[in-house]
């Protein structure tokens, strides 16, 4: 018997067994990054709404009057006499500071404002404005070709301010 080679059934075997091998390899890798882009959008959409969160609350704290207030609106005067609006243009959450308009974080899907007076009863007068629950839904703003479902993260943010300068 000449045992120098491989026989062809051989081959096969070991190329199927190499083929399963680097196939479960693929999947795990695309496992693994589909993961990754899952958890980085909604670290994302976290780190957004958190971040125009805490600047809205800040400010709203100092306000010296409430001037208009709408579901998805508010303007204020704070504690310098700068006319300051928070609004919902599209998907962009924007603040209008002194006439100048920015936009503080995009693929925001929800912005709303609940108006509450003194004793926590809803109002709709903005001078009575004592208290404002504010609810933030975003997405993240990154769009990418590989996996639409990663992406579609979401985070939804809520908080209680209360007006601390009324006049």
């Amino acid at each position: 018997m000449n045992e120098r080679g491989v026989t062809l059934t051989e081959l096969l075997v070991s190329m199927a067994m190499l083929g399963m091998i680097l196939g479960g390899v693929y999947t795990l890798q695309q496992q693994g990054l589909y993961s990754y882009l899952m958890g980085s959008a909604k670290v994302e959409a976290q780190q957004n709404a958190r971040g125009a969160m805490d600047l809205m609350i800040r400010e709203l704290r100092s306000a010296t009057a409430v001037t208009a207030i709408a579901a998805s609106d508010i303007s204020f005067v704070d504690q310098d006499g700068k006319a300051v609006r928070y609004n919902l243009a599209g998907g962009d959450l924007q603040r209008t500071f002194d006439a100048a308009v920015d936009v503080l974080i995009g693929g925001t899907q929800n912005l709303a404002f609940t108006y509450q007076n003194s004793s926590g009863a809803p109002t709709a007068a903005p001078a009575s404005v004592a208290n404002v629950v504010i609810t933030i839904t975003t997405q993240p703003q990154a769009t990418t070709t590989y996996s639409s479902n990663a992406l579609k993260q979401q985070m939804v943010v809520q908080d209680q301010v209360r007006l601390r300068n009324m006049l």
